[in-house]
């Protein structure tokens, strides 16, 4: 069984942005993941990996997790039959290959009384042997030196990086007199939506928050993802008047992108600096913080 030609079209389609974006295996494995739920029509679908004797979650689409047991419950090392396809009606999956070996596996799962069908099988098949290209590339090829500054979702610095700047901003600010304000965001809800609509769409969120921060602040300024859900815009010159108004227009910009259909509430803790050390300044920024998220919940 051939799948439709649109399905054939939506996967070179997926080869050609995987392409385009240069994906690391574990962001391919994710868009796969949500690709293959809405091409088949299943309620939730899941990329697991062997790593020694099991079967590890890489990826799920339409709600949970990345951890926990496989869809099937089967163990890593269970063969396959035929075609290696197997299934009992709602529940569908195809072997992830790596050469001759079977390195994981794709699963959906569909509501009982739907089912699949064979170009269902067919598709995922073909979604398989996407993923076992970023697979083989992952394996093959060596890894880039790690970037110990950045973010690899958001490309946001990283906690360590907001650690080393906030310290030499205090550091101008006690020798020279150089003022500098901190400006704290946590995204509310983003947990509890991504529990509703999967792991692509908390992605999704976290890139579409970094750019407005990079949008909305200047080029002296640096934006740092520092959290799961938690981001830290440092604006050197700043006084706290002026960095309320620049959190304003990030939060105005953050509602207006209805992320997660709407289930993200961002608040702010905003502070300008003083004679203190980091510890001190974050304690007085997520102390304001907690106030906005009051103010926002009333």
């Amino acid at each position: 069984m051939t799948p439709s030609a649109d399905t054939l079209l939506a996967v070179i389609e997926l080869q050609n942005a995987i392409a385009a974006a240069g994906l690391n295996a574990d962001e391919v494995m994710r868009l796969v993941a949500e690709r293959a739920a809405v091409l088949t029509g299943a309620t939730r679908s899941a990329i697991l990996v062997v790593e020694g004797s099991e079967l590890v979650v890489r990826a799920v689409s339409g709600g949970g997790k990345l951890a926990g047991p496989a869809i099937g419950g089967r163990t890593a090392h269970e063969p396959a039959t035929g075609d290696g396809t197997s299934g009992d009606g709602t529940l569908l999956s195809v072997p992830l290959l790596y050469g001759e070996t079977s390195v994981g596996v794709l699963e959906v799962k569909a509501t009982a009384g739907t089912g699949f069908v064979a170009e269902d099988a067919a598709t995922l098949r073909l979604l398989a042997q996407v993923i076992a290209i970023a697979l083989h590339r992952a394996y093959t090829y060596p890894r880039p030196r790690q970037d110990t500054q950045h973010d690899a979702l958001t490309g946001l610095g990283n906690r360590r990086a907001f650690d080393e700047r906030i310290q030499a901003e205090l550091t101008r600010h006690k020798r020279y007199g150089h003022s500098f304000s901190l400006s704290l965001l946590d995204l509310a809800g983003l947990e509890t939506s991504a529990d509703r609509l999967g792991q692509v769409a908390e992605d999704e969120t976290l890139r579409t928050v970094a750019q407005i921060l990079q949008q909305q602040t200047r080029a002296i300024d640096a934006c740092f993802r520092i959290g799961p859900d938690d981001f830290a815009v440092l604006m050197p010159g700043t006084s706290v008047a002026g960095a309320h108004i620049v959190s304003e227009r990030c939060r105005t910009r953050i509602v207006e992108a209805h992320l997660c259909e709407g289930g993200i509430r961002p608040t702010f803790g905003v502070v300008e600096a003083m004679t203190e050390t980091a510890d001190e300044l974050t304690t007085r920024a997520r102390a304001a913080l907690a106030v906005d998220r009051g103010a926002s919940r009333a």
